[in-house]
């Protein structure tokens, strides 16, 4: 992980020079949009599912360690094992909704913060009866700053870079059963990186927005206003 934040870092790095020209250096078509303010709203693929996919890897290697410890240890306590549990029926998603505010500083850097909210349901059901158990649900919401730097400035279109890096906090029953095969509830807070590789805007003031490659719902579509 630390390997992947320097090389991006580098990328970073070595791009600044580009986007530091004098507007003179710049295309005859360039525009400068320093000092608006950008807001908008997208839609993406669920980033909840992809976390808990992320989270059950790490579950699932914990858990061979844990099936080892119980062939080895018995401490006699006589404590009723989780009734197992499996999943059925259909899954439900909320895509990732993200609102999201940038300020344009100068005419290639705008820099903002970013709301990412999106959940999934499974219901569960006892292995042995096949009986409704109850449904997990993974609730994810992160708060992210980023810095968006822009290389293509036009009059209708606008494309960019950005990274960024905040806090997520992750609120689910997955993965945590009480001798009854009930799911628990826990609250974590995650560190959460913020990246998109390609992002397009169309548009002056009222926008529309695409988005390759991000962390947050992978192509993600959506509508802004630039003031």
């Amino acid at each position: 992980m630390k390997k992947l934040y320097a090389l991006l870092f580098l990328a970073v790095s070595a791009t600044l020079p580009l986007f530091s020209q004098s507007e003179s250096d710049h295309h005859p078509k360039w525009v400068d949009y320093t000092g608006t303010h950008e807001v908008d709203v997208s839609v993406g693929f669920p980033t909840a599912y992809l976390m808990y996919g992320y989270m059950g890897m790490l579950n699932g290697l914990a858990g061979l360690a844990n099936i080892l410890e119980d062939a080895l240890t018995d401490d006699g306590s006589g404590v009723k094992p989780a009734a197992a549990v499996e999943r059925f029926g259909k899954m439900k998603m909320i895509p990732n909704l993200r609102a999201e505010y940038g300020y344009n500083f100068l005419s290639w850097l705008n820099v903002g913060a970013a709301v990412n909210y999106s959940d999934y349901r499974m219901p569960m059901r006892y292995e042995d009866t096949k009986l409704y158990a109850y449904t997990e649900k993974f609730h994810m919401t992160s708060v992210t700053v980023k810095v968006r730097f822009y290389w293509l400035n036009r009059k209708w279109v606008r494309m960019y870079s950005a990274v960024g890096a905040g806090v997520g906090i992750v609120h689910t029953n997955a993965f945590s059963y009480d001798s009854a095969g009930q799911g628990d509830f826990v609250t974590k807070a995650v560190f959460m990186p913020d990246l998109c590789l390609i992002g397009l805007t169309v548009g002056r003031k009222l926008y529309g927005r695409i988005e390759y490659g991000s962390m947050y719902g992978g192509l993600t579509a959506g509508i802004g206003y630039r003031f």
